[in-house]
């Protein structure tokens, strides 16, 4: 497994006190937890005269994810990653070492101080705009000669900045001859703008901002640029696509085949479904989840929900500790209207460029049987000339696998085959052959 320093880190390091810390620089080696090792990278540097690091853990589908604390006081190094998993360690000679905690348990980390390794792509920070707003992206693209594929890779829901999972990616297709952008969602990291308050459309222009950015890059094939995007960006992937002709192909992970509003509803029953109540209770739950989503969707009848809700709660009815109350000052509720009624088979209907869509069969967040044949449908109906649809039966959403209940304890790990089916798919339908 080789392991990356940061280029972002490296490329802004400044001559201050923390710049000569022993820490800085890249460090490899494991967490483990119940005898149970998983590969490991740390990577620190002196930003802005303070101590910055990341993680990275390929096995999991993470690389150079930000910590969002790192300190360093003598030998002993106090970090926090994710804002649920706390690591203490000290540093000996060249090997840092300690314990973590999270919201599973406990563990151990070692890791040993060791060279910079050049990257087989060019790492170049960029800016883009869509009208007004201003995205902050990082451009990957192979160092081998000639024109390469690209791929603009979306986000999912929430905020989401380019590191971690499409970190991953980027590092991933780029060791594999393709090109990647990866960017910070509107309102993350340093793009400008609110995710909060813009709907599809929206985020649509953004990535197609990306595309156009790519379409003028050095090494990379304006003809073969594609999309790729996971659960959100899955579900908007074919909006994009239907509202360009620069667009080769499309990746979708974890895709959404029904409207936002049933989604919505699955993904909360899935808790309900898993949760240990009474067949009545739950029955009771997933009613409220059904009402209190058709309230989001319509904006319509809040005053009702919460006096029944609230009515539920005297009462002590145990449903309720797995059905929450919407807030009506959340941006959600707010938000949720924009798109709920939107269905990505309304564009999957409409395109004809090649596609792979990557199911998980244990996905929590979408109907994945009705999804499957909702898009394969559309894209029949559509006469699409080349389309996959591929699922993979032991995967949860975010396509890694993990330990059963009553399994042993296991790292979860990305699904196998996942990755090389997304790089060889891209491969064989953008390359000469």
């Amino acid at each position: 497994m080789t392991l990356l320093f940061s280029a972002a880190l490296r490329a802004n390091a400044e001559t201050s006190p923390c710049a000569a810390a022993r820490i800085n620089g890249h460090w490899e080696g494991t967490m483990t937890r119940n005898m149970v090792d998983i590969p490991i990278a740390f990577d620190f540097a002196c930003l802005h005269s303070e101590l910055t690091g990341s993680f990275t853990s390929l096995t999991q589908r993470v690389m150079e994810y930000p910590f969002d604390a790192a300190n360093q006081v003598g030998d002993q190094v106090e970090l926090v990653l994710g804002g649920d998993t706390y690591l203490s360690g000290k540093i000996d000679d060249a090997r840092l070492a300690g314990t973590f905690k999270d919201e599973e348990g406990l563990g151990t980390f070692a890791l040993k101080h060791t060279a910079e390794i050049e990257l087989p792509y060019t790492a170049t920070d960029v800016v883009f705009h869509n009208g007004l707003l201003s995205l902050s992206g990082s451009l990957y693209v192979p160092r081998s000669e000639g024109l390469h594929p690209a791929i603009v890779m979306l986000q999912g829901s929430g905020p989401e900045t380019r590191w971690g999972a499409n970190r991953f990616w980027a590092d991933y297709f780029g060791r594999r001859g393709i090109a990647s952008l990866i960017y910070d969602k509107r309102g993350s990291g340093k793009s400008t703008g609110d995710w909060k308050t813009s709907d599809f459309d929206a985020l649509a222009g953004d990535a197609l901002a990306g595309v156009g950015l790519l379409q003028h890059q050095a090494g990379i094939d304006p003809k073969k640029i594609g999309i790729h995007g996971h659960s959100q960006g899955a579900a908007i992937a074919p909006l994009i696509a239907s509202k360009s002709n620069s667009i080769a192909f499309i990746l979708a992970d974890a895709a959404s085949g029904v409207p936002m509003w049933q989604s919505e509803i699955f993904s909360q029953e899935s808790g309900v479904r898993h949760s240990g109540l009474s067949s009545t209770d739950r029955a009771s739950a997933e009613q409220f989840i059904e009402r209190a989503v058709q309230v989001e969707r319509s904006g319509i009848g809040y005053e009702a929900l919460r006096r029944d809700y609230r009515a539920a709660q005297e009462s002590g009815q145990a449903w309720i500790k797995e059905a929450e109350l919407p807030s009506e000052e959340s941006y959600f509720v707010k938000f949720f209207p924009t798109i709920a009624n939107y269905n990505p088979v309304n564009y999957w209907k409409v395109i004809h460029i090649p596609v792979l869509v990557v199911e998980a069969g244990q996905d929590e967040r979408i109907p994945i049987g009705h999804s499957v044949e909702a898009i394969e449908q559309a894209l029949r109906e559509n006469k699409n000339p080349d389309f996959t649809i591929v699922v993979f039966p032991n995967a949860s959403h975010p396509l890694v696998d993990g330990p059963r209940t009553g399994e042993p304890f296991r790292w979860s790990r990305i699904t196998p085959g996942y990755a090389d089916l997304l790089t060889s798919w891209v491969l064989y339908r953008e390359s000469p052959h």
